[in-house]
């Protein structure tokens, strides 16, 4: 009988510790907007790996970028002090998140109409055991940012159209 038992957690344990379902599409959104680096209100896929969001309030998260209506991006971080702290309203203000464990890379464009703060996520999923249908290289990887670059760069056109339409 102990070796039936043991026999069974054995196997029990194999089965548990081998196999990760992949996520489902819900789980899938919850987790993309687990690694937004503010809290949003509204969350919606638009277009495979492309979300929308909006926010009650403004977000005064300082951004990585700031994009003008010409697609022109200007990186904020830099050593000097920035011309300004609140976000005005005819740029796009961008942040990058990297998840390495997930292997994602988040663009998060945040734009701003009557101090309520809105946008898009673009999400860049390297391939993993949870997550199959990626890219089959890891887009978090430094090595590879010649690679993600041009792709971050080219999803920017439609954060640039919402933009327009605000002006």
């Amino acid at each position: 009988m102990k070796k039936l038992i043991t026999l069974a957690l054995v196997a029990l344990c194999f089965a548990a510790c081998g196999v990760q379902k992949p996520l489902t599409e819900m789980q899938y959104t919850l987790s993309v907007q687990k690694d937004m680096p503010f809290v949003v209100s509204e969350f919606k896929q638009i277009k495979p790996d492309v979300y929308a969001f909006k926010c009650d309030q403004y977000v005064g998260l300082l951004p990585d970028y700031e994009v003008d209506n010409e697609g022109a991006s200007i990186i904020w971080r830099t050593t000097f002090e920035p011309t300004h702290t609140a976000q005005p309203a005819q740029y796009i203000w961008r942040n990058i998140v990297i998840n390495k464990r997930s292997s994602r890379v988040l663009c998060v464009d945040r734009l701003l109409n009557n101090g309520k703060t809105f946008g898009y996520v673009y999400v860049l999923q390297g391939e993993t055991k949870q997550i199959p249908n990626g890219f089959h290289w890891d887009v978090t990887d430094q090595r590879h940012m010649l690679n993600v670059a041009p792709i971050l760069e080219e999803q920017t056109e439609l954060s640039i159209e919402l933009l327009k339409t605000l002006l």
